[in-house]
């Protein structure tokens, strides 16, 4: 697979300018420190972690620092992104422009994705400061419970 890359240079946060990137197991590896800092504590699972290494990825980079991943399949005109995270560095983030411009990144490149895949329906989990972003973008809850939320977006 090769990488696909994005650039959004519309000011924020000084002149700071984010890549999104979508990329395969062949493709750039993401380091352990990023993979701990996206997913922190126990979040970063065994099961996750292979997704994570086997699965296509779209990821958002500051200054080739990962903020902002999501993992993806498609089947059935359906988009499935079990993990998505977001993580800007507090220091590049001071108004909290920069962490809004990664999320919508992220969220432009998922559906683009999706488009391109004739994909009509996403399915998500959210990292939980993302939900009301994700709402306001489209997406709508269908599932609350212990282990969090789902979210769907259909594209028409």
């Amino acid at each position: 697979m090769s990488n696909v890359v994005l650039r959004s240079d519309a000011p924020a946060s000084a002149d700071a300018v984010l890549d999104v990137m979508v990329e395969g197991p062949e493709g750039r590896r993401l380091t352990d420190a990023d993979l701990r800092r996206l997913f922190p504590g126990s979040a970063l699972t065994g099961v996750r972690l292979n997704r994570l290494c086997a699965w296509p990825r779209l990821v958002v980079r500051l200054d080739d620092v990962p903020v902002a991943l999501a993992t993806y399949t498609q089947h059935d005109g359906e988009t499935q992104i079990p993990d998505c995270a977001l993580d800007v560095p507090a220091r590049a983030n001071a108004d909290g422009t920069l962490r809004r411009r990664a999320l919508d990144a992220l969220i432009d490149a998922i559906q683009l994705a999706s488009l391109a895949g004739a994909c009509r329906r996403i399915v998500l989990i959210p990292p939980p400061e993302a939900v009301t972003m994700l709402e306001r973008r489209g997406f709508r809850t269908i599932n609350e419970g212990c282990a969090g939320a789902w979210m769907e977006k259909s594209l028409t």
